[in-house]
């Protein structure tokens, strides 16, 4: 195998081909006992046909996705689906995936079927209640043993204004609100943090494309333990083309600190026999999922049409990556907006657009502190993996808990030491 062309500056080339010619067995220090470590990953591709025809690949590889697995929390992608969308409501769940709430369509709010459908027949009139049996009101309004009148307390005078109340105002945050807070684990930090910025400049000056930069913290634990890290949303509703690249990494902590690496690179095929075509591989699991308060999956985007104004489109659409012949089934952007497409065009897998795929599979031991590069004729990756004291966590700006209240986040995160001293007290 021929060695790659990193095309990075010259200086950080010295560094990382210094690292690969030292022996990653180093094991981790034991006072990491907490195993906080921050990573930062920068995948690049070579497209050009002499890197792509320089090996003889797998004609038929094996792609999937791991079983366990999460996504890393990006704050501008989560707002802006949820800005875009029609959305009431939005929730991130611990493994970074996100669950939109939308308004149900009529024929949802008319099904007296459902559960949370009030049954009690109300006198005829303008809606007032008070001339409505006791029994009706009681059915429809039922108090537990332990309710209590939430006005019964109420001073019609207002709150008392007593500063020495501590109750005084119980909105009353506990921190600044202006003070920086910890960064979530798993959530991508601040470009400017990036370390290899200098050399994603590099790599695009020469042609070569970036496909993934970014950088988080987690505590790292064994392989069973750790999910795997999903690069790609192609299984995503919004996610209008096939993604080039696919596939997942995993970081991990054992004796040492390894990486796993299952990435593939769909592409045209133009190094194989004219005709040859693989099977589609999978779309990745969905980090996104949109439904109204029933449970029943819908377009986030739009409304859902009138079944009377529904028509299908006798049109197909076409793929720019194949060169416009290649039907593609899932909608464009514009549609999205405009409602064109229904909730089960979004979710239907699309056509597959490539002819092959090249696969970077490895799992690679790291020294915890350094520069690594994963050799690769066409994938590449920098990789470096920095042990952290609860000292030096990542902060992230204030403006941050405004954006973890909307999606149901933790706004305030303890760092894990106090954590696990609140744990001991309960």
């Amino acid at each position: 195998m021929r060695q790659p062309d990193l095309c990075i500056a010259p200086r950080a080339l010295l560094v990382v081909v210094a690292l690969l010619s030292m022996s990653a067995t180093a094991e981790v220090p034991e006072e990491l006992a907490e195993n906080w470590y921050r990573t930062e990953v920068l995948i690049f591709v070579r497209e050009d046909a002499e890197s792509q025809g320089a090996e003889q690949w797998d004609p038929l590889p094996v792609l999937d996705y791991p079983e366990r697995h999460r996504y890393l929390l990006d704050s501008a992608m989560a707002d802006r689906r949820f800005e875009e969308s029609l959305a009431f409501e939005s929730r991130i769940d611990a493994q970074g995936k996100q669950t939109l709430r939308v308004p149900a369509p009529i024929e949802e709010l008319l099904d007296h079927n459902r559960p949370d459908t009030i049954t009690v027949p109300l006198p005829e009139g303008d809606g007032d209640l008070s001339g409505a049996p006791d029994e009706a009101l009681d059915e429809l309004l039922p108090a537990d043993e332990d309710s209590v009148d939430p006005l019964a307390d109420v001073d019609p005078n207002g709150p008392s204004l007593d500063p020495d109340d501590p109750l005084l105002d119980p909105n009353e945050p506990t921190v600044d609100l202006t003070s920086p807070v910890l960064s979530l684990p798993y959530e991508l930090l601040d470009r400017d943090s990036l370390e290899f910025r200098a050399q994603a400049r590099s790599l695009r000056r020469r042609g070569q494309r970036v496909m993934f930069h970014g950088s988080w913290w987690a505590m790292l634990d064994e392989q069973e333990a750790t999910p795997a890290l999903i690069i790609d949303r192609s299984g995503d509703m919004d996610s209008t083309d096939w993604p080039a690249l696919q596939g997942s990494l995993q970081i991990y902590r054992s004796r040492y600190l390894h990486i796993v690496l299952d990435l593939w690179l769909n592409t045209l095929g133009d190094y194989l026999p004219a005709g040859w075509q693989i099977d589609a591989p999978p779309l990745a699991p969905a980090s996104l999922t949109a439904k109204t308060l029933g449970g029943n999956p819908m377009d986030p985007w739009a409304p859902a049409p009138e079944p009377e104004n529904m028509v299908a489109s006798e049109a197909p659409l076409t793929s720019p990556i194949a060169g416009g012949d290649v039907p593609q089934a899932s909608p464009s952007s514009e549609e999205i907006q405009t409602g064109e497409s229904s909730s089960e065009d979004i979710l239907e897998s699309p056509p597959y657009p490539w002819r092959h795929a090249i696969v970077h599979r490895q799992t690679r031991r790291m020294r915890s502190g350094e520069i690594h590069y994963l050799d690769h004729p066409v994938i590449g990756v920098i990789v470096k993996i920095t042990p952290m004291s609860e000292d030096a966590l990542p902060l992230r700006s204030p403006e941050l808990r405004d954006f973890r209240e909307r999606h149901a986040l933790p706004v305030e995160v303890l760092p894990p030491s106090a954590e696990e001293s609140v744990d001991k007290e309960r």
